[in-house]
């Protein structure tokens, strides 16, 4: 994938950590619904970066319909698709960005990539870059994401790299597929203050959470634009939130966020 030089790049993975998952507030409404608590959850996970510290996080999120190409070298191709399709649907309906699938690399913005771990520097080297620029990442990461942004911190192009044996034998394919593309939306951090949620590398969570759901849904709230500072997001938050409990979004989150989705599809 050739990047223009204006454009600004950010990688996140999936880790190997995994333990039992984090227990839910008991009685009344759960922890990650309470203003304060989402809030704060935003601007860790849509704000700031574990692989990049080096400039003002600014948020980034797409501005344009997304046309995802699919490959596969390794493992079962049609189930892949399957899993990638429908989690991809899934966040078009969350965040209403229309995603679909390209049957040529020429005009595509997403790059999903299956393939072997032995295979893994190869295919940095041709849609991402110089493997040394991302070692840290390759060393950490079952799997890996990269997407860039333009000046106005428009997300222009994204990619994701799953080593199919690799992530098989630790057990997170599943995990790689759900997590890299929901990052790629324009949340890219992780952080173990935020659960329930994928972004948190110590929580079992595997499908979208609720909590992850609202994330996505301030996201792409009206109120925001694509390259606001942290001062600009932090004064539009209190209208963004009120917005989110007048639609009924953060008390009904919970069924929400199963419409749809890669877990109802899989019948877990």
């Amino acid at each position: 994938m050739s990047h223009s030089p204006r454009a600004r790049h950010y990688i996140f993975v999936v880790v190997l950590t995994l333990f039992t998952s984090i227990a839910h507030s008991a009685g009344g409404k759960s922890h990650w619904q309470e203003r304060q608590y989402i809030q704060d959850s935003f601007k860790v996970i849509a704000l700031q970066r574990e692989y990049d510290t080096s400039k003002p996080a600014r948020l980034v999120r797409w501005q344009k319909p997304i046309m995802l190409y699919f490959e596969s070298e390794q493992g079962d191709s049609k189930l892949q698709a399957r899993l990638l399709s429908t989690h991809a649907q899934h966040l078009s309906r969350i965040t209403g960005v229309p995603i679909y699938f390209s049957s040529t690399r020429n005009n595509a913005d997403i790059f999903a990539i299956f393939t072997s771990r032995e295979n893994m520097e190869n295919k940095v080297r041709r849609y991402i870059g110089d493997p040394k620029t991302v070692r840290r990442a390759l060393d950490e990461a079952v799997c890996l994401g990269n997407f860039g942004v333009n000046r106005a911190g428009e997300i222009q192009r994204g990619v994701i790299i799953i080593p199919v044996n690799y992530a098989r034998q630790r057990a997170r394919l599943l995990d790689c597929v759900v997590e890299e593309i929901t990052q790629l939306m324009g949340l890219p951090n992780d952080s173990n203050k935020v659960y329930p949620s994928i972004f948190n590398d110590i929580s079992s969570d595997i499908y979208l959470s609720p909590l992850d759901f609202i994330l996505l849904k301030m996201l792409y709230s009206p109120r925001f634009k694509a390259g606001m500072s942290s001062a600009q997001v932090e004064q539009a938050l209190p209208s963004v939130m009120d917005d989110l409990y007048y639609l009924g979004i953060i008390d009904n989150a919970a069924s929400l966020v199963q419409e749809g989705s890669l877990k109802r599809y899989l019948g877990d």
